[in-house]
């Protein structure tokens, strides 16, 4: 039975795992000439349906399914490449061979830019078919075992409630997931995605104050909860803090790492605005921004006071007498001089793959470069690889050293713009915006009256907040257009999604 494949090996089709009949439909305006071809491939099993025209084909394809299409490139009346287009555009998904001679390098060219599957080079040996079913045949398979893994993984996904730790095992599940798969099942998972962060946007805009009060773990309470107390035991620990780099891209950067280290992880998540000068200045000084502001007014603008910040909680924490260095790596050339010193506690802030998504938005030639999520995602972790960050780590850890990994908030690409009013906002953001009199013309979006239950200062001029949800931009009502051409595609964080809150706190050891 040729034409039939199953999973596994096994004697008997009804006990297979899987079971895969290959339908061809053959379009070829010659076709009487390969009625020896036919017979031999029905006699091994396969279903074959022949088409002499472009609209038999079309016609056939309109009412039926097929597993797979063999195209004559030469077909009277049109081109097989247009003919391609049209079967690709009736049947998306349907793998389509195309039937050339080997001197039509061009041809063959344009076809793979057109999503032809594969190629047979003329003249046709029924064996040729065979193979090329055989591929198609495993292709499905792993087709069904992904749709499978799929519907396990909603049905997850719904079982998770609605709480700080279901949403972040949300959060890690669905990128995770979107890490590993491609294709049509990638959208699949991209659109529960999105519509799972519409749900996290409106449950954090009910809950976020009481997640702060309860003493989840965020930004300013992850140093004391799993770092000082190795600090505090007399070891030596090393923090790499990588800016503006999501859960997903660590997962991806912790499959470089040696096999013998010792890896756990604590998701946590960024506090809100999820942005470096309210996230980082909380993670470093231990305390919410309200606090900071309180302490240092004018502190929350830049981060150009982190040592000192975490020098305050250390001895806030009984560990004032703690020598510790603490340093920015702008290139990652600076990460691959790094030299770790004996210090017991040493802090490094990477800033380079935030700085790149900066100037990508200034300079097109590097925005040509990450024109999709996934190419960002690639981007970064080539930009890692590359500063030997893995390589670090591993050394710190041989040392003795506790190695602590982790960012001060991820990032989300900009899709569509939100319409606001108002003037007077004191950040140029386009996750958040504070200000006066800011309002959302369109509801979409987060306002935030209550500054304080919040974690945040009230400061003059700056008594609302507005954030943003999902993928969204936000963009004054004046000019929309002019906004949306400049900034859609964009990198950006401070607003509420799970891309950008959830976030792994990573320890390493030998």
């Amino acid at each position: 039975m040729a034409g039939v494949f199953f999973s596994s090996p096994c004697a008997r089709p009804r006990h297979c795992f899987i079971l895969v009949i290959v339908k061809i439909l053959w379009v070829d305006d010659e076709i009487d000439q390969f009625k020896s071809h036919l017979l031999f491939l029905e006699s091994e099993g396969f279903s074959v349906r022949t088409a002499s025209s472009a609209h038999e084909a079309l016609d056939a394809l309109a009412k039926e399914s097929f597993n797979l299409v063999l195209l004559d490139y030469r077909m009277p009346g049109v081109d097989g490449l247009t003919l391609l287009r049209e079967v690709k555009r009736l049947a998306p998904h349907v793998p389509v061979a195309m039937v050339t001679m080997m001197s039509d390098k061009e041809i063959m060219e344009e076809a793979v830019a057109a999503e032809a599957f594969d190629f047979i080079i003329k003249p046709i040996q029924p064996s040729q078919i065979v193979v090329l079913a055989k591929k198609v045949s495993s292709e499905e398979v792993k087709r069904k075992k992904l749709g499978r893994k799929l519907s396990e993984i909603y049905k997850t996904l719904s079982s998770l409630p609605e709480t700080y730790q279901g949403w972040l095992a949300k959060a890690r599940l669905l990128l995770e997931t979107r890490m590993r798969i491609t294709g049509e099942d990638r959208s699949a998972v991209e659109e529960v995605l999105a519509s799972t962060n519409e749900e996290f946007a409106r449950w954090m805009a009910r809950n976020y104050p009481r997640l702060l009060s309860e003493g989840h773990n965020f930004s300013h309470n992850i140093l004391e909860r799993h770092m000082f107390p190795v600090l505090r035991e007399g070891g030596r620990a090393v923090l790499f803090l990588v800016d503006c780099f999501r859960l997903d891209q660590f997962s991806s950067f912790l499959t470089t790492l040696s096999s013998d280290l010792r890896v756990q992880t604590a998701d946590y998540m960024s506090i809100l605005p999820s942005a470096t000068s309210f996230s980082r200045n909380a993670l470093f000084a231990g305390a919410l921004p309200k606090e900071i502001h309180a302490r240092h007014p004018g502190w929350l603008d830049d981060n150009q006071n982190e040592q000192t910040l975490l020098a305050e909680n250390l001895t806030r924490h009984g560990l004032a007498g703690i020598d510790f260095t603490y340093r920015k790596l702008n290139t990652f050339e600076d990460l691959k001089r790094l030299s770790l010193s004996d210090k017991p506690l040493q802090v490094y802030i990477i800033n380079f793959v935030d700085l790149m998504f900066h100037l990508r938005h200034e300079l097109d030639v590097l925005k040509a470069l990450g024109e999709s999520v996934d190419s960002l995602l690639h981007w970064g972790d080539f930009l890692l690889k590359e500063s030997e960050l893995a390589f670090k780590v591993s050394s710190a850890a041989e040392r003795g050293f506790r190695v602590f990994l982790t960012s001060d908030h991820g990032w989300v690409m900009a899709e569509k713009p939100t319409l606001i009013h108002g003037g007077g906002e004191l950040t140029p953001g386009l996750r958040y915006k504070f200000g006066d009199s800011v309002r959302l013309v369109q509801n979409s979006g987060v306002v935030v009256r209550e500054l304080s239950e919040w974690g945040l200062p009230a400061i003059p001029g700056a008594h609302r907040l507005l954030l943003a949800t999902g993928y969204s931009f936000l963009v004054y009502s004046t000019d929309p257009r002019k906004y949306e051409r400049h900034y859609k595609g964009g990198v950006f964080h401070g607003g509420i999604s799970l891309e950008e809150m959830a976030l792994p706190f990573i320890r390493v050891e030998k």
